[in-house]
C-alpha cells in the first residue's frame, strides 16, 4: 500500500509540477541558445554563396568556351602571295628567257639594220661619186671630138685652098684663065659640101658622146640609188624578222602567263580548301579538348560529391567537405578568412583571372609553338592541375608584395576546392 501510494504521490507531485509552469530561468535560456543558433544559421548562410549545381556550372563553362572557340582562317592575300610565290617558281624562268630572248633579238635585229643601211649606203655613196667623174671624162671626150673635126676641117679648108690655088695655076699656064671662075665656084661647093658633112658627123659624134654619157650616168645613179634601197631592204627584212619572232615568243609569253594565272587559281582553291579543313580540324581538336577538361572537371566534381556524401559532416565549413566550383573555392576563402571578406573576395578574384585565361577556358595550352611561316601548327597540351596552379603564381606574381605566402597558399587550396581535390 506504501509503494502504491509512493508512486501515487510521485504522480501527483508531477502533476503539480506541470500545472505550476517551467522554471523562467531555463525559458530564458532556452530562448537565447535558439537565438544564438538562427543568428549562426543566418551568418553561415550569408558566408555560403548560393550556386547552380556543379554539373550546370560546368555545363556552362563549357557553352561559354565553346561559343568563344576562335580559329581564324589565313587571309586570302596571304593565301594568293604563297600561291603566287609556288607558281612563279616554275612559269617564271621560261617567262623570262623568253623576254631575255625577244630582248636579245631585238638589239640584234636593229644592229644587223644599221650595218645593212651603212654597207649598202657606203656602196651607193661610191657609185654615185662616181658621176663627176663620168661628166668629167665626157666633157674631155667633147673636147677631144671637137678637137679633132676641127683640125680635120683646117686641114680640109688647107687641101682645098691648095688645090684651087694649083688650079689657078694650071689655068693660068694654059692662058685658060677665063675657065678659072667655074673651076673656083666647083671646088667652093665641093668644101662647102663637105664641110657641112663633117659638121654633121661632128654633131653625131656629140649626140653619141652625150648618150653615152646620160646611159652611163644613169647607169651609175641607178646602182647608187639600188645599193641604198637594197640597203633600206634588208634592214626591213631583219625587221620584219624580228616582228616575226617577237609575235611568236609574245604569243608563248602570253600563253605561259594565262597558265601561271589557271596554275595559281587552281592552287589557290586548293589551299582555301586545305585551310578551311585545318580551321575545322582545329576548331574540332579544341573542342574535344574542352570535353575533355569539361569530362575531367566533372569527374572530381563527382568524386567529391560522393566522398562528401559518404562523409559525416560535422562542420559546414571543414574544406575539406565543401562543394566544388566555384561555390567551393568561395566557402573555403570565407572560411580562411573570416571577416575578412574584402580580402577574401580579392583572392577570390585572383582565382576568376585563372579561370578566364583563354587557354583554360579552351581546356588546352601550347606546349610548343608552331611555324606558320613553315605551315607547322602548333602542339597542344590537355589542360592539368598543375597548370592552373602555374598560372595562378603568375597571377599573385603580378600583384608583388601584396598578398602573403600564407594568402598565396591558401588561394592554392580554394582553386584546389574549386576543383574538388582540397587537401
Amino acid at each position: 500500500m506504501q509503494k502504491k501510494k509512493k508512486k501515487k504521490a510521485s504522480g501527483s507531485g508531477g502533476s503539480l509540477m506541470s500545472l505550476a509552469g517551467p522554471d523562467p530561468d531555463i525559458i530564458a535560456e532556452n530562448l537565447e541558445r535558439q537565438a544564438a543558433t538562427q543568428k549562426n544559421v543566418a551568418a553561415m548562410k550569408s558566408t555560403l554563396t548560393p550556386a547552380p549545381s556543379p554539373y550546370e556550372m560546368l555545363q556552362s563553362q563549357l557553352f561559354d568556351a565553346v561559343n568563344n572557340i576562335n580559329v581564324a582562317p589565313t587571309p586570302l592575300e596571304q593565301l594568293r602571295q604563297m600561291a603566287m610565290q609556288q607558281v612563279a617558281a616554275q612559269f617564271d624562268p621560261q617567262i623570262n628567257a623568253l623576254s631575255r630572248d625577244v630582248e636579245i633579238h631585238g638589239k640584234r635585229a636593229a644592229s644587223s639594220a644599221r650595218e645593212a643601211r651603212g654597207m649598202y649606203g657606203a656602196l651607193a655613196k661610191d657609185y654615185l661619186s662616181q658621176l663627176p667623174e663620168l661628166t668629167q671624162q665626157f666633157a674631155a671626150e667633147d673636147k677631144a671630138t671637137d678637137a679633132r673635126y676641127d683640125q680635120a676641117q683646117q686641114q680640109m679648108t688647107q687641101q682645098y685652098q691648095k688645090q684651087a690655088a694649083d688650079q689657078e695655076a694650071v689655068l693660068r699656064r694654059l692662058g685658060i684663065e677665063a675657065a678659072l671662075p667655074d673651076t673656083s665656084q666647083q671646088a667652093r661647093d665641093d668644101q662647102s659640101y663637105f664641110q657641112n658633112q663633117m659638121e654633121m658627123d661632128q654633131q653625131s659624134a656629140r649626140n653619141a658622146l652625150d648618150q653615152q654619157q646620160i646611159a652611163q650616168s644613169d647607169y651609175t645613179r641607178n646602182l647608187g640609188n639600188n645599193a641604198r634601197m637594197a640597203g633600206e631592204n634588208t634592214a626591213e627584212d631583219f625587221k620584219r624578222q624580228f616582228q616575226d619572232y617577237a609575235q611568236q615568243a609574245g604569243g608563248q609569253i602570253a600563253t605561259l602567263q594565262g597558265q601561271k594565272g589557271s596554275a595559281v587559281e587552281a592552287l589557290l582553291a586548293q589551299m582555301q580548301q586545305q585551310d578551311a579543313q585545318r580551321v575545322s580540324q582545329q576548331r574540332q581538336q579544341e573542342f574535344d579538348n574542352m570535353m575533355k577538361l569539361f569530362n575531367f572537371q566533372l569527374s572530381a566534381t563527382n568524386a567529391a560529391q560522393r566522398n562528401a556524401a559518404e562523409s559525416n559532416v560535422q562542420n559546414p565549413f571543414d574544406p575539406t567537405r565543401m562543394t566544388t566550383g566555384l561555390a567551393g573555392a568561395q566557402n573555403y576563402l570565407a572560411q580562411a578568412y573570416p571577416g575578412q571578406e574584402t580580402l577574401a573576395s580579392n583572392l577570390m578574384n585572383q582565382i576568376n583571372d585563372v579561370l578566364a585565361n583563354p587557354d583554360v577556358k579552351n581546356g588546352k595550352f601550347i606546349l610548343e609553338p608552331g611555324d606558320p611561316a613553315m605551315g607547322k601548327a602548333p602542339k597542344y597540351a590537355d589542360m592539368t592541375q598543375e597548370k592552373m596552379m602555374e598560372l595562378l603564381r603568375h597571377e599573385f606574381e603580378k600583384e608583388g608584395d601584396r598578398y602573403t605566402t600564407g594568402d598565396i597558399n591558401a588561394t592554392m587550396n580554394a582553386l584546389l576546392a574549386y576543383l574538388g581535390k582540397t587537401r
